[in-house]
């Protein structure tokens, strides 16, 4: 006999003993308290993991928007096309990322025909910091909306969206 074998027998001997005796729980849990204990990890899991999700979205979001100020920051020090091309592309991976996620955003204006041909195409620089401070706003707002759905699914899964309506 291994000890595995020999440890579950003792096992069984021990178990048998504890019913005989009418200590059914003297050893383990009640299965009302068992089935409440694994219903409530499973809750915590789904909502931590829903919420994970929406913390993650969130931080990628203000990290574009903190990469477009450091880029306006550097395209305002060197008066330079490219830093200004880099900048008006951080603003429109920006923009692409929101709208992927129901977030709507009116980009800033363009010099147009009243600048040079290289800069006609570029965003007016005075015009970025109230957008990426709008742009923001509108992600606290998304952001708060995703927190309320993990509230609500969070109430089904404990029943109590049920008891309060």
């Amino acid at each position: 006999m291994t000890r595995i074998e020999a440890a579950a027998s003792a096992d069984k001997a021990a178990a048998a003993r504890l019913s005989a005796n009418g200590a059914d729980f003297a050893a383990g849990e009640h299965p009302d308290t068992a089935r409440h204990r694994i219903q409530h990890a499973f809750i915590m899991q789904v909502s931590s993991l829903s919420r994970e999700a929406a913390d993650r979205r969130y931080a990628h979001l203000m990290r574009l928007i903190d990469r477009a100020k450091e880029e306006l920051g550097h395209a305002r020090s060197a008066s330079n096309e490219m830093r200004m091309a880099a900048m008006q592309q951080n603003i429109d991976e920006l923009v692409a990322y929101v709208a992927g996620h129901g977030i709507r955003a009116k980009l800033p204006n363009r010099h147009g025909e009243s600048a040079s041909p290289s800069m006609a195409n570029l965003y007016v620089l005075d015009e970025i910091p109230t957008f990426l401070g709008e742009i923001g706003f509108l992600i606290d707002l998304w952001y708060e909306k995703e927190l309320e759905k993990v509230h609500a699914e969070l109430l089904k899964l404990t029943g109590l969206a049920a008891r309060l309506a």
